[in-house]
């Protein structure tokens, strides 16, 4: 991160003689609050039954110094219980170039982006533009979102005006940024080890237009890992998944859906690296049915669902090779939520999620039952502000 901060810098440097010809400026940022409280579980509340550490933070600066270039950075910071420890860090920095082709736009950018897969990915810790509090974890989970969140190389884009809509795609390549969190919430503890980005690649295609909603997926991640210690194994983690994602907007209400397949490809960490290859084909989704009130109201309900292998959806075969409970090879997961936007820039949410199974419990590699139940509550409350000049 720090050589593409230092190169970024130096091209700013670079163009700041072009100020006097040309130049857009946009500031905008937010701030939310928020507090989580869970039942016969240590998800994101850790050892406590609650926490008010669900903290999140952003400011952004995009900058126009010539025509067809555009600069754009946002520093950020979040906390968020177990899962994420309180750090401030680039969300994205990048300079990119784009010029319009008939009635689209062609572009490229390079330096730290954030990646488009399905929805919500690329804007999934603002809270204004996310559907809930905690994303649908079948398809976004925050365990493992340090692989494949923000991606650092280059992302070639389109937009083309089609069929009364707007048709968008990505093609990325890099690598991902990893921090500690994905140490802890894959293995349980930073002092067993550390994990280290090897590759990513992506594309992205999404047509939208006032009624309808479609997006194709696909990325390709790797992670390799380096214990510390000897009760673990060197070896890697790769990602190959596949997100169908569609939405139907009809008057007041909203319904969407995402299906998620994945092949976990695991050598080493727990077991000798000249081991066979561990593959795990797993699958996920969800239905989000949402109505849009008068004085700005949302309510939704929301089913997610996860299962680690999809031949093995019951957990029976997970529970006689692991010897732990077959509900940590999956999750059912019900939720139900309201937003109330106070006016244009404040923000009130609060979801309640009554829980059956564990798959995307951290930490992943080494469940504990003793600490987490078959059947499990959350409940979350976020207020958050946002600003723009």
């Amino acid at each position: 991160m720090k050589l593409v901060a230092n190169w970024f810098i130096s091209l700013v440097l670079l163009l700041v003689p072009f100020y006097s010809w040309s130049s857009e400026w946009q500031f905008n940022g937010f701030v939310s609050q928020g507090y989580v409280t869970a039942d016969d579980t240590q998800f994101v509340v850790g050892e406590d039954d609650s926490t008010f550490n669900i903290t999140e933070a952003a400011f952004a600066v995009s900058w126009k110094p010539i025509e067809h270039i555009r600069i754009a950075s946002a520093l950020s910071y979040r906390q968020w219980g177990s899962l994420a420890e309180g750090a401030v860090n680039f969300d994205y920095l990048f300079v990119e170039y784009s010029h319009q082709v008939g009635e689209g736009t062609l572009g490229i950018r390079g330096g730290r982006f954030k990646n488009e897969t399905g929805f919500y990915s690329s804007t999934r810790d603002v809270p204004f533009t996310q559907p809930s509090i905690m994303l649908p974890q079948s398809i976004y989970s925050d365990y493992f979102r340090d692989a494949q969140l923000h991606i650092e190389g280059a992302d070639l884009f389109g937009m083309h005006q089609i069929w009364n809509g707007a048709l968008d795609w990505h093609v990325s390549v890099g690598k991902v940024d990893v921090t500690e969190d994905l140490d802890r919430n894959v293995m349980g503890n930073v002092e067993l080890g550390a994990f280290d980005s090897e590759s990513y690649y992506s594309g992205d295609i999404e047509f939208q237009n006032d009624h309808l909603r479609l997006g194709l997926s696909y990325y390709d991640a790797e992670v390799s890992y380096l214990p510390s210690l000897e009760d673990y194994y060197p070896g890697n983690i790769r990602l190959k998944n596949w997100v169908f994602s569609g939405q139907f907007r009809y008057m007041n209400f909203e319904f969407t859906a995402e299906y998620m397949t994945v092949d976990r490809l695991t050598n080493g960490l727990v077991f000798p690296p000249m081991a066979d290859e561990l593959v795990d084909s797993g699958i996920g989704y969800y239905l989000d049915l949402r109505a849009y009130l008068p004085h700005e109201i949302e309510l939704f309900v929301r089913f997610d669902k996860h299962v680690v292998d999809k031949d093995d959806a019951d957990g029976k075969e997970f529970e006689a090779v692991t010897g732990l409970p077959a509900y940590f090879s999956y999750t059912d997961d019900w939720s139900f939520g309201a937003r109330c936007f106070l006016n244009n820039d404040w923000l009130l949410a609060a979801e309640y999620h009554l829980v059956e199974g564990a798959s995307w419990v951290t930490p992943i590699v080494a469940p504990d039952p003793s600490t987490q139940s078959k059947h499990w509550s959350m409940f979350a409350l976020q207020i958050s502000y946002r600003f723009q000049w």
